[in-house]
């Protein structure tokens, strides 16, 4: 079984490195890894490219920035069975591709289906340099279904485990600011199954802090989050009435009234 790690990456080299060394300290050895900067604002990490155990490749693109055009990249250039799309700040303890391996060797729905993992939040003051831990706090989310997630996402895009073929079926949309990963899961999962693996070895790596160093997209879009969810509802209509109520909810709890035709 191969696997190919997907890393977007835009100006933040110390953590890029924090990133690739945690695949370097991977159990197992069978991957590939495709990181694509959309910045030529620093040299790339050579030696921490290096340390990884297999092939890599450094890719430099030099038109729009953003993490969708980047996925992209990395989805075309994917020959691996699977795919895993990691952040260029989170972190995979090292027995992370071993366990996941492990988990879905033996599976018959394996090829139509998209897996999901727990994970950790640790958070942490970038304006340290390496940053300083805060506190760390697991997360599992075992129940949830594709019901779930028309409704919405609350599962990282480092934990989700695409198979080739489905994998290649969508693309990130480069038009959205938030969103895009929700936006191309659910263009996925209507193609495939979810299926939860009890495994818990993904890091989720935040900053709540003020300060540039601590800036992250969701930090700072604020204003794009209600309608950015609209649009998602409205590209990708409710699966059942079930999930129809409770995406009419959800912006019903935000003192939101919208029409019901439109989910």
């Amino acid at each position: 079984m191969l696997f190919t790690i997907i890393i977007p990456t835009h100006d933040r080299p110390f953590l890029l490195q924090r990133t690739l060394a945690s695949l370097a300290a991977q159990t197992f050895t069978d991957f590939t890894t495709i990181v694509v900067s959309d910045s030529d604002k620093y040299v790339a990490p050579y030696q921490a490219l290096q340390s990884l155990p297999g092939p890599y490749l450094y890719l430099l693109r030099n038109n729009t920035p953003g993490p969708a055009t980047s996925r992209n990249l990395g989805i075309k250039l994917t020959d691996a069975d699977y795919a895993l799309f990691l952040d260029d700040d989170d972190t995979l303890e090292p027995t992370h591709l071993e366990a996941i391996a492990a988990a879905i060797n033996n599976r018959t729905d394996k090829a139509k289906s998209i897996f999901y993992c727990d994970f950790n939040i640790i958070e942490e003051d970038r304006s340290f340099t390496p940053p300083k831990f805060l506190n760390q706090r697991p997360i599992s989310i075992p129940n949830l279904s594709r019901e779930n997630i028309f409704v919405q996402n609350n599962i990282p895009n480092s934990c989700l485990i695409y198979p080739r073929s489905i994998l290649q079926s969508a693309q990130f949309d480069t038009s959205l600011i938030l969103f895009e990963d929700w936006d191309y899961l659910l263009g996925c999962l209507k193609k495939a199954a979810l299926v939860y693996l009890p495994i818990s070895s993904v890091n989720i790596h935040k900053s709540y802090l003020a300060g540039e160093q601590n800036i992250r997209r969701g930090n700072v879009n604020n204003e794009l989050l209600i309608p950015t969810t609209h649009e998602i509802y409205r590209r990708h209509r409710s699966l059942n009435e079930t999930s129809r109520q409770q995406r009419i909810k959800r912006f019903e709890d935000l003192g939101i009234q919208l029409s019901t035709d439109q989910f």
